[in-house]
């Protein structure tokens, strides 16, 4: 999946620093965990949504 689009958003500086650290401990960059997270919900609501 070719990443064109850039998505801003705000969070504090210490959800940062955890969620950067959580990334860290996944092997992952903090812009791919979150990634990773937004697809695996997406999938969830997908499947939800069929039944």
């Amino acid at each position: 999946m070719a990443k064109s689009k850039v998505l801003n958003l705000r969070i504090s500086p210490e959800l940062k620093k955890k969620a950067r650290q959580i990334a860290e401990d996944d092997g992952r960059s903090l812009s791919n965990w979150i990634t990773h997270l937004i697809t695996r919900e997406v999938k969830k609501a997908e499947k939800e949504e069929k039944e």
